[in-house]
């Protein structure tokens, strides 16, 4: 579950995003702060279920109220919308093709775990599902064999990522604050890039063994294990 503020902030560098982990900020999850231009941010939490009973607004207001970590610096903030909402953590779906059916998205458990957000996979694949749905209306076989190809692109391109993202987040919400001082201390030596694909769940062999090569202290080897379920 996550809730969020678009606000008004008195200051905000439009170059920095901020994520936040530990307990302060989310009991299972992590805080956010996204700079929108304008003065403007989104400052938001989520917290997964059934890891924690807390209610990520209350706890959003709390921490704006107290000026929690990276949130005083932003000054006066000035709440314009509230935005709330649930968000699949349980994997993908095992099926999203029926006759006359496409499942895309959160219905299809089209979710990163690392990061709780799916609107690429929806958009994605919302256009692969309307490009075959057209096909196999003009042919006139709206049949779930008729649209299976969906499904075989999904698979291909995401199945093993999504599934390898979960493992990563189990072993995260386990993390004590300790831990995640020793978990941030490893990938703040990531690149810009290296990070992107990290919390994108774009763990193939190849930029694992990269990432092994240029960082020999990233633990490369506990994470491909966790990846691959050793």
């Amino acid at each position: 579950m996550g809730a969020e503020y678009e606000a008004e902030v008195e200051h905000v560098n439009s170059d920095t995003w901020w994520l936040m982990v530990g307990q302060m900020y989310s009991p299972a999850g992590y805080a956010w702060i996204f700079p929108l231009g304008k003065n403007l941010a989104r400052i938001g939490v989520g917290i997964g279920k059934p890891e924690s009973d807390m209610d990520p607004t209350e706890r959003l207001d709390d921490m704006i109220e107290k000026g929690v970590g990276p949130i005083k610096d932003l000054g006066k903030i000035t709440k314009k919308k509230f935005h709330y909402g649930l968000i699949p953590n349980e994997g993908l779906s095992r099926k999203t093709v029926y006759d006359n059916l496409i499942l895309v998205g959160d219905t299809a458990g089209m979710a990163n775990p690392l990061v709780l957000e799916g609107i690429r996979y929806a958009i994605k694949y919302g256009r692969v599902a309307g490009d075959i749905a057209s096909k196999a209306i003009k042919s006139g076989d709206t049949s779930e064999k008729a649209l299976e190809h969906y499904e075989s692109i999904w698979k291909r391109e995401v199945d093993s990522k999504i599934k390898s993202a979960h493992k990563v987040q189990a072993r995260w919400l386990e993390l004590s604050d300790d831990d995640w001082d020793r978990e941030i201390d490893m990938i703040s030596n990531l690149t810009a890039d290296e990070f992107l694909d990290f919390i994108r769940a774009d763990f193939t062999v190849s930029k694992i063994v990269k990432l092994a090569t240029h960082h020999p202290m990233l633990a490369v080897r506990q994470l491909f294990n966790i990846i691959k379920g050793g």
